[in-house]
């Protein structure tokens, strides 16, 4: 590259005939004319600017700021309280609490623990899944059961008369009560 000093444009040559640009604006006068309507009886004033509220034929004191932000907070909270009226949502909200598709035990009348929340000794609901593609009795799963918490078939048996002959779905729970150990 060569070393050469930066060379700025020469300027180009003033141009006549343009006025100066002045430094401060001075305000337009409002170009306003009252005329008698056929009617003596109305003043009408005509503007030559175009606006809305000359165009609604509604007073241009509407045009202020403090109006203008007093119409756009009332149609704010217009468009806030017909959006939460359409689109607030259901007025009882649903909770999924728990485990889903249980087959309730009707011969679990106290409210009980879960087996492994409580110690291997005291009575719990014990859940097993139905993973079959076919209907099962609750009686059928007492075998898992017993294998799972170490307790008797009989205790088991004994615990749930009424709800070893129900039927669990495919993909339901069965919700066995598992006797405590004495």
């Amino acid at each position: 590259m060569t070393e050469q000093k930066f060379q700025t444009p020469p300027l180009p040559p003033h141009a006549p005939n343009i006025p100066p640009v002045r430094a401060t604006a001075e305000p337009r006068p409002k170009q306003t004319t009252d005329t008698l309507s056929s009617d003596s009886t109305k003043l009408s004033v005509t503007n030559k600017e175009s606006n809305f509220a000359t165009d609604l034929g509604l007073p241009t004191s509407i045009l202020q700021t403090k109006v203008m932000s007093g119409i756009f907070c009332g149609i704010l909270i217009l468009g806030m309280i017909l959006g939460s009226i359409f689109f607030g949502g259901s007025s009882s909200p649903v909770q999924n609490s728990g485990l889903q598709g249980v087959i309730k035990n009707p011969d679990i009348t106290t409210k009980m623990r879960r087996c492994g929340m409580t110690d291997n000794t005291s009575a719990c609901i014990l859940y097993i899944v139905n993973h079959t593609r076919y209907d099962r009795l609750a009686e059928s799963f007492f075998d898992e059961a017993v294998k799972l918490t170490g307790r008797q078939k009989y205790l088991v048996s004994i615990e749930n008369p009424q709800y070893a002959k129900t039927k669990i779905p495919p993909g339901y729970f069965v919700e066995i009560k598992i006797p405590a150990l004495k």
